[in-house]
């Protein structure tokens, strides 16, 4: 019963805002089961020219936090998660902080996520392994450790300053990512995880860079609305993504307190805070949020639009085994809001796109037949179809008689 209880949780709960294929495809919401641990990330595409990733802090920065509803309500992003750890004595960040070319801060550890005005994104050597020089970039915010380098475990905290049991040990995480294709990832895993399963995560994810942030009663993950992930205290600053300049531009006075002093000017005067005005003048819809039912009906109810789901592998006539892909694409539609994986009824993965894909790691599962379904939703909280297909699963190796 319990186990029923979370998948309905998940499902009542984990796409409260995801929102419409139409109306923000740049900024998704996503939930895999990777290794057991539950995962929920925002996937932003950071080759839009739209997009806007930034640093945001406390009005009372460096010496004071901030409620992370009262951050959400004050910046109205499109998504966030919760930036870099600070002293819970002092509050003051341990690492450095930039936001809109301004350098507000300077700690001593940590890897550094670096942004510049045209949304290229680097994972830089912090301050104990490299001298500080982030001229050139709009955004800038050190956590850490680092987790992964060009795809491979990249695991050295205590070279980076890290001596923190909390952080060193397992613990609920928030961590951020970049695959090779450009996407940045903020994802949060709420159960306690290690730093090395956590790069495992990472990599599952297809991430080739990746590092951690604050974790534990810090990891917060917002969408649309939505609090995917709530922090149980206050914190001390964000990383808060905007799908378009316009929405960016309505709260540049208000991701720093206006008489907060700027330690060094990375960026020459005006051109980005230039740039993002000029960039905002059309007029965006606003997005639309859905709220999924608490449990999916026990059978779909007939359709005429069961073909906009299309299973793209594995295929149904050949046995599987190890890990195997599970992707599938959706027809867009403008009542679709998101689409999601179950197998054997079992939720595994949800997605606010077009295309689903999930690593599925068939050596946990029987030899045998197994059902794989995807689901898709609308936006008013009706079940528009969903496809099945059954996998036969054979990992045992078969010896044949004499």
């Amino acid at each position: 019963m319990l186990a029923v209880r979370r998948v309905l949780t998940v499902l009542a709960c984990l796409c409260i805002a995801c929102v419409a294929f139409a109306d923000a495809k740049s900024v998704t919401l996503h939930y895999q089961i990777i290794n057991n641990f539950p995962v929920k990330y925002v996937a932003v595409d950071m080759n839009d020219p739209e997009v806007r990733v930034t640093t945001a802090v406390a009005p009372s920065f460096p010496y004071g936090l901030e409620g992370w509803g009262s951050f959400m309500s004050r910046l109205r992003p499109t998504a966030a998660i919760n930036g870099t750890y600070f002293c819970t004595r002092s509050y003051q960040p341990v690492g450095d902080i930039a936001t809109n070319g301004a350098l507000l801060y300077r700690g001593s550890v940590g890897t550094a996520l670096c942004i510049t005005p045209d949304n290229h994104v680097d994972l830089l050597p912090g301050p104990r392994q490299a001298k500080s020089n982030w001229a050139g970039y709009s955004t800038v915010l050190c956590a850490g450790p680092r987790l992964l380098e060009d795809a491979q475990l990249s695991l050295h905290a205590r070279d980076e300053g890290f001596r923190d049991p909390r952080v060193l040990g397992s613990a609920p995480r928030s961590a951020i990512a970049l695959r090779s294709d450009g996407v940045l990832l903020l994802m949060t895993i709420e159960r306690n995880i290690s730093l090395p399963n956590l790069a495992f995560l990472c990599q599952k994810l297809g991430a080739r860079q990746a590092m951690a942030l604050d974790g534990g009663s810090s990891s917060g993950l917002y969408i649309n609305g939505y609090h995917a992930t709530r922090p149980s205290r206050s914190i001390s600053n964000i990383i808060a993504v905007y799908a378009t300049p316009q929405q960016y531009s309505s709260v540049l006075d208000r991701l720093v307190a206006p008489r907060r002093p700027i330690l060094a000017r990375l960026l020459p005067e005006a051109p980005l805070v230039t740039q993002v005005l000029q960039m905002a003048s059309k007029v965006v819809p606003e997005p639309v949020f859905v709220i999924p039912p608490a449990r999916q009906p026990a059978a779909v109810p007939p359709t005429t639009v069961s073909s906009m789901v299309q299973f793209i592998e594995p295929d149904a006539k050949l046995p599987v085994k190890g890990i195997i892909p599970v992707s599938a694409k959706v027809s867009q539609a403008p009542q679709m809001a998101w689409c999601s994986l179950r197998i054997n009824g079992q939720l595994r993965a949800m997605s606010s796109t077009t295309s689903l894909e999930y690593l599925w790691d068939s050596t946990k599962e029987t030899d045998g037949p197994h059902t794989l379904e995807i689901s898709v939703w609308a936006r008013d909280q009706r079940l528009i179809t969903a496809e099945s297909r059954l996998v036969l699963v054979r990992n045992t190796t078969q010896i044949a008689g004499n």
